[in-house]
């Protein structure tokens, strides 16, 4: 009898090589993008100021610069710091490492579980943009989407009919450290522990049971610690409160059903690096099929892979979590695992009346599917993003100063020059940093300062990140046009997001 198309497949091509190749592919996506060596942008840099000048203690506390992050992640970053040294990419060593850590865990899961077309959600995830990205960012996104795929692993092996006393154990531990380290990681445990309970009630597994009630007391326990040790200051930050807003689910939401689609568009942005309606249709299908398949084969993996996605939306209605792109890395995996399932439920359609034309349909989908996040892949690979590249241009000012040059740091550049500031020498010599009002810059404030500076004939003027708040058009351009006005430029330096201008103010 010959075997069908799918089976022949799976007998010449091996998943987990396969899956471990297409790993191959996403470390050296992460690490290329590592290597760019990027500037540390604003909202890094504000973070890298506190992990730099607060002890261990003082992390406990509440941040300065309106940063907010896990308490675990904030210690691990600054044990890290304190052993390998205060460096931009030392700093980032721990999100690449959970990059990296997530990606070999979902070549793990994806065949396993979901057989040859569990590759298509290992190939996804090695390629999306959005976790190359922020495996090279100082900041805790990279790790709550490692926690993620930790849990779900994990939580997959409880499920498993050889499952033992350790499993249990190993997610307990696990779990109690991604609840201090990860915010988002409640939402994938309580639809691990809720899944757990219910099955174990259902099949009147008492054992497993005692073991999972234990483990989910000791992480309530721990989850109560946090909140007073950490959340309750964030969720009565009224900056951050106020920031995220537009993240948070309006009520009565039959009001704003606008707000849906915006978030879905936002989710497949943290997915795969764009936010068009371009292929949302295909990866609406896929979700929404694999949902259906996956209760269908197996409700407890159905149940862990969506109900985080219902919990975080609870919280957001609740405004206790945002749903924005970032802030959902951590459900990228589960997304993936069932577009996955919803690709090999399509591919078993088929074949029942194509047969070996279901391979080229399939072929068809996938190659959609991957078009996008592939084709920007390829280009960001050729050519990293840099971001607000601030460092060639200190170099360059550094290098090319005078000892009695005033140097002036417009807002936006402030938190990346504090930062850098003593590896480019710039601890010595008058340095003036620009005013803002509400975190943004103003004309009135950038002219007042600049005439403030008249009668110097060498000022430097850094910039980045420019946010104008009554500037007509763009913010520099304005500040630029004001100072050939009341000076004459010397010379400049530019690189990817950051500028330098030497100036002559007394003509």
């Amino acid at each position: 009898m010959m075997k069908m198309p799918w089976k022949r497949l799976n007998s010449l091509i091996r998943p987990d090589h396969v899956g471990w190749l297409f790993a191959a592919l996403g470390v050296a996506l992460r690490l290329r993008q590592y290597a760019a060596d990027r500037s540390l942008w604003k909202d890094e840099a504000n973070l890298a100021l506190n992990l730099v000048n607060r002890s261990f203690g003082g992390l406990t506390q509440p941040l300065d610069y309106e940063q907010g992050a896990p308490i675990g992640f904030l210690l691990i970053e600054k044990t890290i710091l304190l052993v390998l040294g205060n460096k931009d990419y030392i700093l980032r060593l721990f999100p690449l490492l959970c990059g990296l850590l997530a990606l070999g865990l979902m070549v793990r899961i994806g065949p396993r579980y979901f057989g040859t077309a569990g590759l298509f959600a290992v190939l996804l995830f090695a390629i999306s943009w959005p976790l190359i990205y922020y495996s090279s960012e100082l900041k805790q996104y990279s790790s709550d989407a490692a926690f993620a795929v930790v849990l779900i692993y994990l939580a997959l092996r409880c499920l498993e009919d050889n499952r033992r006393s350790i499993d249990f154990l190993l997610l307990g531990a696990v779990g109690l450290l991604a609840i201090w380290t990860s915010h988002p990681s409640i939402f994938v445990l309580a639809g691990v522990g809720l899944t757990l309970v219910l099955d174990e009630l259902i099949h009147k597994a008492y054992r497993p049971l005692a073991w999972t009630l234990g483990v989910g007391v000791v992480w309530t326990a721990a989850l109560g610690a946090t909140y007073l040790v950490s959340l309750r200051y964030l969720a009565a930050n009224t900056f951050l409160q106020n920031y995220w807003r537009h993240a948070f689910m309006p009520l009565p939401p039959w009001d704003h059903l606008d707000w849906f689609g915006k978030t879905y568009l936002l989710l497949l942005d943290a997915v795969l690096g764009f936010d068009t309606w371009d292929l949302t249709g295909l990866y609406s299908i896929l979700v929404f099929v694999g949902v259906v398949s996956l209760f269908l084969r197996d409700r407890r993996i159905a149940a862990i892979l969506s109900l985080p996605f219902g919990l975080a939306l609870i919280a957001a209605a609740l405004q206790k979590y945002p749903l924005d792109d970032r802030l959902m890395l951590f459900l990228v995996p589960s997304f993936l695992l069932l577009a996955a399932e919803g690709l090999g439920r399509i591919y078993l359609f088929l074949r029942k009346s194509t047969g070996t034309a279901a391979i080229v349909i399939l072929g068809g989908i996938v190659l959609l599917t991957l078009w996008m996040p592939g084709q920007g892949g390829i280009q960001k690979f050729i050519s990293p993003p840099m971001g607000n590249d601030i460092k060639p241009v200190l170099q360059y000012v550094a290098v090319n100063r005078s000892p009695n040059d005033v140097i002036y740091v417009e807002h936006g550049a402030r938190p990346a020059f504090a930062y850098y500031q003593a590896s480019y020498g710039f601890s010595t010599g008058q340095v003036v940093t620009g005013t803002d009002f509400n975190g943004k810059a103003t004309f009135q404030g950038f002219s007042n300062a600049a005439n403030r500076l008249k009668g110097n004939d060498r000022v430097w003027f850094i910039f980045t990140n420019v946010d104008c708040a009554d500037c007509q058009g763009g913010g520099q351009g304005t500040f630029i046009q004001y100072l050939d006005q009341i000076g004459r430029q010397v010379h400049s330096v530019h690189a990817e997001g950051a500028d330098a201008y030497l100036y002559d103010l007394n003509p």
